[in-house]
């Protein structure tokens, strides 16, 4: 069967089953045997029911049972709601939506797949989709020992393998629409301070390529995949732009985030030199070799982000004596798109440096002021109260 037939037959709604009765001999007697078939998530399956002795039940109440069952089977539910899993499903609902060709990024990808293995499996994977209900949900989220919006993006892909399984006539309802969780951080994330981030900097002065990967991060807001996945024809020195053309999340190449992310990017002329300076000691140059490439890996492919934190920039956050808590590459985005604000960048600019589709996403969720600010700002209103 070719991948196309495949995909015909998991999108073809069942039947109407009629079943069939029979009879089998056992060591006590004769039983009646009901039969039918149910097509689970993509695939029919036989289903056998012994239904009781032939010297209790009669012919005509046996067919009676049998009808029961297939009501049951033939109703406007598809039948593989009835007995399916939540593992059919996910399994099921990546291969269809997150398997090769799918055009996801890879960070998506694995964030998905991490989530569903992670959390949503070990606890629901065998539990058939109608077992699933809201407030056990809520309750099982609420026990897990995560943060809020953690536990909402797991309640948000669970529920998209929900939509899958209707969208595939796998079910009808989603029971996780209905689930109550918020987004709330219970905590602001840390930002670092100017000063802060020139600390960690002088305490990475000749460790390199750390330092020009935390520097280049400080003053772009670039991610760390998409640092790692530049390449040498990616910067015009000459027009001190940058080319954001692929992202490298655990030395796997893919594409951005998003569209938005693609943009073109103005470089601070610090950032320039900075790049140049770097690409004097490197040793891949070449216009398609990576900015930041292994050595171990022979320049074949970029460096591994998790590792050029711990090994170098954490003992310097350490050494520059700065207590916040956790730091991770992701702070650096957070605290430029809070400097853009805090320097009086508008809105508009400071939604483009930072590549996002939205201002909400700007101002909303990466915008926060620093201390320094918050205190000038409060300082300007209690002198003009004064004044008045």
């Amino acid at each position: 069967m070719n991948k196309s037939t495949h995909h015909k037959l998991t999108l073809r709604r069942d039947r109407h089953q009629q079943g069939s009765l029979t009879t089998e001999d056992r060591a006590s007697g004769q039983v009646w045997i009901a039969r039918w078939r149910e097509r689970i998530a993509g695939r029919s399956v036989q289903r056998k029911v012994t239904l009781g002795p032939t010297k209790q039940l009669s012919k005509t109440a046996a067919q009676r049972d049998l009808n029961k069952l297939l009501q049951k089977a033939n109703d406007s539910t598809p039948s593989g709601n009835l007995h399916t899993t939540v593992r059919e499903l996910v399994e099921h609902f990546l291969e269809h939506e997150f398997g090769e060709g799918c055009g996801r990024t890879v960070k998506a990808v694995r964030l998905v797949r991490d989530t569903l293995n992670r959390h949503v499996l070990p606890k629901w994977g065998t539990h058939r989709l109608t077992e699933v209900k809201a407030p056990h949900v809520e309750s099982w989220l609420k026990s897990l020992d995560k943060a809020n919006p953690t536990k909402a993006k797991i309640r948000d892909t669970f529920s998209q393998a929900y939509r899958h399984g209707i969208r595939y006539e796998i079910c009808l309802h989603n029971p996780i629409a209905s689930v109550r969780q918020s987004r709330k951080r219970s905590t602001e994330p840390s930002i670092l301070e100017p000063s802060e981030i020139g600390a960690i900097l002088k305490e990475l002065e000749g460790i390199e390529p750390a330092r020009t990967t935390f520097f280049l991060a400080a003053v772009t807001g670039l991610r760390v995949s998409e640092i790692l996945g530049l390449q040498w024809q990616d910067v015009d020195f000459e027009r001190a732009i940058l080319h954001v053309r692929r992202s490298c999340v655990d030395g796997v190449i893919g594409e951005c985030k998003t569209e938005s992310s693609r943009r073109p990017l103005p470089l601070p002329e610090q950032a320039v030199e900075a790049l140049k300076a770097w690409g004097e000691q490197s040793s891949y140059v070449k216009p398609d070799s990576w900015v930041f490439a292994s050595d171990a890996m022979f320049g074949r492919q970029p460096l591994y982000a998790g590792s050029l934190w711990l090994k170098n920039i954490a003992p310097a956050i350490v050494r520059a004596e700065i207590k916040k808590p956790k730091l991770r590459w992701h702070t650096l985005r957070r605290s430029y798109a809070s400097l853009l604000l805090t320097t009086g960048a508008d809105l508009r600019t400071s939604m483009e440096l930072m590549r996002h589709a939205t201002s909400a996403m700007t101002l909303e969720t990466y915008g926060q002021s620093t201390t320094g600010a918050k205190r000038e700002a409060s300082d300007r209103a209690a002198k003009l109260i004064l004044v008045a």
